[in-house]
């Protein structure tokens, strides 16, 4: 009988926030339960490690934590223990997608190793996990797995506070949604975020992320929690053409058309599922039979 260790956590999605983010924006990710990971033991590997291919990258995980001193904050002994008989990670969260595979991994040890007071504070689970996720990412936010930790629309305001966002169902019409569109490609992160570094430091670029993008970004997120889908619509366009305009590294290169006929058609509009380059692309439309019509041909997963 296969054992858990610890619960399973859901993937996520970032809604808004992609970069502006890092320059002082609002951010508003929700959990994604399609996906999910979750730590267990291989019945069949007692006393030995399993043969599940996780294995390798939680003894590179343990080495992290070993190297970085987490001995006051993780039980790196029990966690060694536990690789050492048959512990491994299940996860169908695609990888590379930008739909938080390591902030679930990263919940998941938490939950299971801990030796931290346990808080519901917020603030202090971010910083937390921000320094546990550094392994996969350079830096982090700690965003990603406290949204899977808690399980719960987490809201990062203008100040930077951090809590609980409330979604109201608003005025959207019945065939109003949002959806995932997977590229059937990966796409790596550190590469696209220190792209975006660069290019920050010229100032051209930098005047249209702080006076265009993080104001942008702000009013979609405060439409869409107000419900008011209409006006969020009408900004999600401008942010897609944003995108399309400032972001051309990640937008695949089969993606631009499709992108561009979304503006054109207006029945729907794709913006970025985290860092993108590959993986998904979100898309908002109140034409949902349209959109499907004039994406067919891609995999949609409607929210």
């Amino acid at each position: 009988m296969i054992l858990e260790k610890g619960q399973a956590y859901n993937s996520k999605i970032l809604l808004f926030g992609e970069y502006s983010l890092m320059k002082g924006s609002m951010a508003l990710s929700i959990p994604f339960d399609k996906f999910k990971g979750q730590l267990l033991f291989d019945p069949s590997s007692r006393n030995k490690k399993s043969n599940h291919y996780s294995v390798v990258y939680l003894d590179e995980y343990l080495q992290f934590l070993e190297q970085n001193n987490f001995y006051n904050e993780i039980n790196i002994e029990d966690f060694k223990d536990d690789i050492s008989n048959g512990l491994y990670f299940e996860c169908n969260i695609p990888i590379s997608y930008g739909l938080g595979s390591s902030g679930a991994i990263v919940a998941s040890i938490y939950n299971a190793y801990s030796k931290m007071e346990e808080t519901h504070d917020l603030g202090i689970l971010k910083s937390r996990f921000a320094r546990m996720e550094s392994y996969y990412h350079g830096s982090s936010s700690g965003l990603d797995p406290l949204v899977s930790y808690i399980n719960k629309p987490i809201l990062i305001d203008d100040n930077g506070k951090t809590s609980i966002a409330s979604l109201l169902k608003g005025d959207q019409n019945k065939n109003g949604s949002i959806f995932l569109l997977d590229t059937k490609t990966t796409g790596e992160t550190q590469p696209l975020v220190n792209w975006f570094l660069e290019k920050y430091g010229d100032i051209k670029f930098r005047d249209k992320i702080q006076n265009q993008l993080v104001p942008l970004v702000n009013d979609c997120i405060r439409k869409f929690l107000s419900g008011d889908h209409d006006s969020m619509l009408t900004e999600i366009k401008t942010l897609s053409e944003f995108t399309y305009e400032n972001f051309k590294p990640m937008i695949p290169d089969f993606v631009v058309e499709i992108w561009e006929s979304g503006i054109e058609t207006n029945n729907y509009k794709l913006k970025l599922c985290g860092s993108g380059g590959g993986g998904m692309m979100l898309g908002f439309t109140d034409e949902l039979d349209k959109a499907l019509y004039q994406l067919q041909g891609f995999d949609l997963h409607v929210l």
